[in-house]
């Protein structure tokens, strides 16, 4: 029976005879009895594993299809007309062909991409010229000189920074510097300094090149590219006023004013500095501050001076402090050592008299020798050097805290009962018998570890010495127990205990929980059919082998025609041979008798109803036979009888046959609605709705479907019928049930369906 093939839309692709294979898609469908499927069923699933994945799409594909373009990397999808890529941009140098709406594009001319509104490519970004450097507006953000980012927009053309837009003043970091523009940036647009305006501009400009439009001052004309002198009559005079020296000026001959100043003692003039910056008065009053020359006199009366500086002091006895003195008028002691201010002096001091508890940062060396009890010490990485001769030093060296020994050999003393522990370098350890490399010095009686307290993991090549136990070693001296040929083997976790030696002819053997050494009899190896056995060294025929005396097996063969012998070719590749029985295949040299199974033709032709043929080609014979019954067009007047129930598809079945066949087979029909509702939906099905599902009958599955007939049960419609309707009634076959649509596109009620199922 033909398979019907269907989409999952539920639309019917092809019918698919038995005993054929077709090709109409990018996979071969195969037919009930197809000799071979097995190669063609496997390539389908590669095909489908790998997306068809080559440099060229399928040339036979279905809507929806997925090809993997090995050329460009990119997955592509069939939409029953073009081929579109998938969740990528199409690479290329001109615009792609036959693109769906929403379709992408990265022109590679320009690194720009575009995207297909259905009739035309939208250009999407970013900004560029091909065949330039970058030309475009460009966000980013630079470093402020604190290092925080600050966005910013840079105008750029064919590479070249021309302005930096930002909303905030900030400097540079220079790190960021762009060439062209200076670091520090105003809010606004800040122009390199080879970029200009033109054009008109609103608002005030801070600085210009020149005016747009010039202007005249006093009829000169100007417009702030060159500098001009002016020269006019003020319409107002200048008038000198108190203290100016001149007469007045109205702007019509050049006029030299001065200030009307003295430094001699004239009233109503200013006061002026002589050459040697003095000036005469008559009374001043004022704070003075600095040196005063000259004497003072006061008659009467009482002056206050906040600081008296002078040389010699004459008349009465002056009271108050000095500010300064040359020497104190009376000596003092300073720790018993005189001092009148006239020269420097040292005090000494007990270092057990001293007050405070820290030391001044400035002192840098000390002769001490003895500390007390010290609650904390820190130092530098150089770390500390203990020894007279700094034998011993502890530092940081590159990260890594050091204990280093001047010595060669670094010990350490565990009390006065307790043992010593010394680390040696290669030279000591060499110098003392040992190999030319570090160690650890023992006594003999220092142990590493102790009982309860092991080390985890040991890593070394070699341990030399005596193990006591081991329950795993690459090398050892010696493992106590067992003699001369014993086999250590653990007992238990941690436990290693020896066998000795076994008996000769004796194997090791497994037991429960153990080993042990067992006297095992052998299986012999024997010879069977067309073998031959000997032993190796007499040539002597034996029956098995053993295991013990060497043995030669060969098989029994040889070329001669001999009974009870395998065929061997001899010397030249030839065998003679009685009765050879086989299919031949391929040419046969020399006479052959007997009767040939096959041969491409009659050594003797044959006549058939008076044609001639030999068997290299096919003769139509024909004859007149008035009690035959035509191929077509004839008609029997009495029954059929056949020898009996067809065995192919193709043969004619007999009454019997049918009886016989009709119980194996189960019919289940009905009518049914849609379980998943109704749409009322103009011009299109919906796959969302309107179906029901019929499941296989107990004890059947998918596997057991003979055929299936659905036909419309129900219909509601919805409106007047015109050229928007449609109606359906399809099925699909499912991996457990089969799938019934039926509907109209316009409908108000839900439809319903009938069918018929044949389960095997």
């Amino acid at each position: 029976m033909a398979y019907i093939v269907n989409k999952f839309s539920g639309a019917q692709l092809i019918v698919l005879e038995d005993g054929t294979i077709d090709t109409s898609t990018s996979l071969g469908l195969v037919g009930r009895n197809y000799v071979g499927y097995g190669e063609t069923q496997n390539e389908n699933f590669v095909f489908l594993l790998e997306n068809f994945a080559n440099q060229s799409p399928p040339s036979r594909p279905l809507q929806g299809q997925i090809w993997f373009n090995t050329t460009t990397n990119l997955t592509y999808v069939y939409d029953g007309v073009n081929w579109n890529p998938i969740g990528a941009a199409v690479l290329s140098t001109t615009a792609p062909t036959d693109a769906n709406a929403g379709a992408l594009w990265l022109d590679t001319t320009a690194n720009q991409l575009k995207i297909y509104t259905g009739s035309a490519w939208t250009f999407i970004g970013p900004e560029a010229v091909s065949g330039f450097g970058v030309t475009r507006a460009r966000a980013t953000s630079l470093d402020d000189s604190s290092g925080a980012p600050r966005p910013v927009i840079i105008l750029e053309t064919n590479g070249t920074a021309l302005a930096i837009c930002t909303t905030q003043a900030f400097t540079i970091n220079p790190s960021n510097a762009v060439a062209g523009i200076e670091n520090n940036l105003i809010t606004g647009i800040n122009l390199s300094a080879t970029a200009k305006i033109k054009g008109d501009i609103t608002g005030n400009a801070g600085s210009a090149d020149k005016l747009s439009t010039a202007r005249t001052i006093n009829g000169i004309s100007f417009d702030g590219q060159q500098n001009i002198t002016i020269k006019s009559s003020t319409t107002n005079k200048l008038v000198r006023g108190t203290y100016i020296f001149g007469t007045d000026f109205d702007g019509g001959s050049e006029t030299t004013w001065s200030v009307d100043a003295t430094s001699s003692n004239v009233v109503g003039k200013l006061v002026a500095r002589n050459s040697e910056g003095g000036f005469s008065a008559g009374t001043i009053s004022a704070d003075l501050v600095g040196n005063v020359t000259g004497n003072v006199t006061a008659g009467s009366g009482t002056s206050s001076f906040n600081i008296v500086q002078a040389n010699t002091f004459v008349g009465a006895t002056l009271t108050g402090n000095a500010n300064s003195a040359t020497q104190l008028a009376t000596p003092r002691q300073i720790n018993g050592v005189n001092f009148n201010g006239t020269s420097n002096i040292t005090v000494t001091s007990a270092a057990g008299t001293l007050t405070g508890d820290t030391l001044n940062s400035t002192v840098i060396q000390s002769s001490l020798q003895q500390l007390g009890t010290l609650v904390d010490l820190n130092v530098t990485n150089t770390g500390v050097y203990i020894g007279s001769a700094g034998q011993l030093r502890m530092f940081v060296d590159s990260g890594r805290p050091t204990v280093r020994s001047s010595t060669g050999i670094l010990n350490f003393d565990m009390g006065p009962s307790g043992p010593d522990v010394s680390f040696v370098d290669s030279a000591t350890a060499l110098s003392l018998g040992g190999p030319n490399a570090p160690a650890i010095l023992g006594d003999n009686t220092t142990n590493l570890g102790i009982t309860g307290y092991k080390f985890n993991n040991v890593y070394a090549n070699n341990f030399l010495g005596n193990a006591t136990t081991a329950t795993l070693a690459t090398t050892a001296t010696n493992i106590v127990g067992g003699g001369a040929g014993a086999i250590p083997f653990q007992t238990a976790a941690g436990t290693t205990s020896m066998l000795g030696l076994g008996t000769a002819g004796y194997v090791l053997t497994a037991q429960a929980g153990s080993i042990a050494w067992a006297q095992v009899s052998r299986e012999p190896l024997r010879k069977g059919s067309f073998l031959t056995l000997v032993n190796t060294s007499t040539s002597g025929a034996v029956a098995s082998y053993d295991g013990i005396v060497d043995a030669t097996i060969a098989v029994d063969a040889t070329s001669a025609n001999t009974v009870s012998k395998v065929v061997a070719r001899d010397a030249s590749g030839n065998f003679a041979a009685g009765t050879i029985t086989a299919n031949l295949i391929g040419a046969v040299t020399g006479t052959v008798s007997g009767n040939a199974g096959s041969a491409t033709q009659l050594q003797t032709a044959r006549t058939i109803n008076g044609v001639a043929f030999n068997g290299t080609q096919n003769i139509t014979i024909t004859a007149s036979d008035t009690a035959r019954v035509a191929k077509s067009g004839d008609t029997m007047t009495g029954y059929l009888t056949l020898v009996g129930a067809p065995v192919n598809d193709n043969h004619a079945t007999t009454k019997t046959y049918v009886d016989s066949r009709l119980p194996q087979y189960t019919f289940v029909s009905g009518q049914q609605s849609s379980t998943s509702g109704f749409t009322n939906q103009v011009g299109s099905f919906n796959n969302g709705a309107n179906f029901f599902d019929v499941f296989p009958p107990a004890g059947k599955s998918m596997a057991n479907i003979i055929g299936f007939i659905p036909s419309i049960h129900f219909i509601a419609f919805a409106g007047g019928v015109d050229g928007n309707d449609r109606l359906r009634c399809q099925y699909s076959y499912l991996s457990d049930r089969i799938r019934v649509y039926v509907q109209n596109t316009e409908q108000n009620g839900t439809p319903a369906a009938n069918y018929l199922a044949i389960w095997s």
